[in-house]
């Protein structure tokens, strides 16, 4: 693809982005590369829609490891404020573990293997 198609496509998708119509922008910045274009959807996603995990599919796209670490240091915090709330009052680990027994919480698969995949390349220093 030449740079007039790229500049093309990239003008079609800031159209439907200012429009409104996310999923027809996604499809042109996408097939033209338009960096700043994907960028502004994965913004519109993570601040104006506080949906972080489809944000951190476009700034994965274009490698924004700042957002992307700062997604990841949100999502831990949530879960450290998830796992210390099964704590009674007193904070005891054995009250804590009786408790999970008599608690079952459903987390959605793909938001586990997401936060697996997060741990996984924290260890590996990603």
């Amino acid at each position: 693809m030449n740079d007039e198609e790229k500049v093309a496509l990239s003008r079609k998708g800031n159209e439907f982005f200012n429009n409104g119509n996310m999923t027809e922008a996604i499809k042109y910045f996408v097939k033209a590369g338009y960096r700043d274009g994907i960028m502004r959807v994965a913004d519109y996603y993570f601040y104006d829609k506080k949906q972080p995990l489809i944000a951190l599919k476009f700034y994965k796209m274009i490698n924004r490891k700042d957002r992307i670490d700062e997604i990841n240091a949100r999502m831990m915090f949530a879960f450290n404020k998830m796992l210390s709330s099964s704590k009674d009052d007193s904070g005891s680990e054995a009250a804590a573990v009786e408790s999970k027994e008599e608690i079952e919480v459903k987390i959605h698969p793909k938001l586990r293997l997401l936060a697996e995949e997060i741990i996984r390349d924290n260890k590996e220093g990603k």
